[in-house]
């Protein structure tokens, strides 16, 4: 169960990133979306800590001063907190300069890619196990959007979880438009060379936000190829052997499946590939 926020919990009432010439954000949102945020991307700090991340990206004159930004960015705790960078009314840069797929995984142009039409929420998270950065054992196992590449990812803390609704409620408050279906993370923005937020807890975070039980999981059980091969086969996509090995025939099959749902087909599994899985399997 997701623990309560404690007493006094706040997010910062003030942005820390200058609205200003030389600083990662803009002004207002693309009139491409009727000047509003049409989704929200989730990211991992690939730090330890949020005081990691401040240094990075928030403050007056952070390491990566004009370069990239967030709305937001999450601790792991509650003692770290919440800091708030730039205001909901203005747009952040987040989610890469060569970012290409739109805010609902659709083919976009420039003016409507994700980058520029959601909002961005920086977690404290170190990522994936790698040289120098051992996996625990309950860290999560998860795939890469095309299949092909197995990582464990660092698992978010029930602290963490609890703050990033907290941050969802405000986001869906002041911009209501955004539902459950607008959240996705950076590796679905990404996916040819992001791998956050792999193994994120959709489901959780969404329910909590939402307040609403019902909100389906459509993202563990595709975590893994062979999650997604069961998927394709279940749906009739025939993307060969149910193994967990992704290749040219589970690549066919995502690719079908992909443009019958309308998305850009790409031949990556995103959070929109799991949602047209489940409204596909609803009939």
């Amino acid at each position: 169960m997701t623990p309560a926020l404690p007493a006094g919990f706040r997010i910062d009432a003030s942005p820390r990133i200058p609205l200003g010439r030389g600083h990662a954000v803009s002004r207002g949102w693309t009139k491409a979306t009727g000047g509003r945020p049409m989704g929200v991307t989730w990211h991992w700090t690939a730090t330890y800590d949020l005081a990691a991340c401040d240094r990075l990206l928030g403050g007056a004159e952070p390491e990566r001063r004009g370069q990239a930004s967030a709305h937001y960015a999450v601790g792991r705790s509650f003692a770290e907190g919440v800091s708030r960078y730039v205001s909901l009314a203005n747009r952040s840069w987040h989610a890469g300069i060569e970012q290409k797929l739109r805010w609902d995984g659709r083919p976009s142009t420039t003016r409507t890619k994700g980058a520029r039409a959601c909002i961005g929420v920086e977690t404290v998270n170190i990522g994936y196990a790698r040289e120098g950065v051992p996996a625990a054992a309950d860290w999560i196992e998860a795939a890469t959007p095309d299949g092909r590449h197995l990582y464990r990812v660092e698992p978010w803390t029930e602290e963490q979880i609890a703050m990033m609704a907290a941050v969802g409620r405000e986001i869906a408050a002041r911009w209501p438009g955004i539902g459950p279906r607008d959240h996705h993370g950076h590796h679905d923005l990404c996916p040819a060379y992001k791998q956050d937020v792999l193994g994120f807890p959709f489901a959780r975070v969404l329910r909590e936000i939402y307040g609403d039980p019902e909100i389906p999981d459509v993202w563990s059980d595709v975590w893994m190829p062979e999650g997604r091969q069961r998927a394709l086969a279940r749906l009739g996509f025939a993307p060969g052997p149910v193994d967990g090995v992704w290749g040219p025939r589970s690549d066919a099959a995502l690719r079908a499946l992909q443009a019958a749902a309308g998305l850009e087909v790409n031949g990556w599994w995103t959070s929109w590939v799991c949602w047209a899985v489940h409204d596909m399997e609803a009939g």
